[in-house]
């Protein structure tokens, strides 16, 4: 067996590599695993007496993936995403999964293709995370 010294430098330096590779790596994967639960929640909230977009935020505080959340015509906040807080000091938004969760809570309800993107991030230092949504094609 060999041993490689590495100084705290070079270790920093490997680490935000390895995140930035992985992230790129996995961005798509969660945004894709997102938008199933969001489909699953959506399916849920249809199927309720009470408020579409009550139910979304019950499924998820439920889960563990917000602590709050609120939705509103265009914009989504949510606050203490688990995602985001595991990649806390990022440059970029982290929030892939919640993301697309929230994209398709949003295309369930209004019936139309939406482009969901996220404008604020915890992981990036914002006080919470915040998604716009709006109309289009994509996903």
């Amino acid at each position: 067996m060999r041993f490689v010294k590495l100084s705290q430098k070079e270790c920093k330096e490997i680490r935000k590599l390895y995140e930035s590779v992985m992230s790129q790596a996995c961005y798509g994967l969660f945004y894709r695993e997102g938008m199933i639960l969001g489909e699953e929640i959506s399916r849920i909230a249809q199927q309720e007496q009470d408020g579409y977009f009550d139910v979304c935020a019950k499924l998820l505080k439920a889960k563990g993936w917000v602590e709050d959340v609120k939705f509103e015509d265009s914009v989504c906040y949510a606050t203490a995403s688990i995602e985001s807080l595991e990649m806390e000091g990022s440059e970029k938004p982290t929030c892939h999964r919640l993301r697309g969760i929230v994209k398709k809570i949003y295309e369930g309800y209004g019936h139309k293709r939406m482009v969901c993107e996220e404008v604020e991030c915890a992981g990036k230092g914002d006080q919470q995370c915040v998604f716009k949504v709006e109309e289009g094609g994509g996903d």
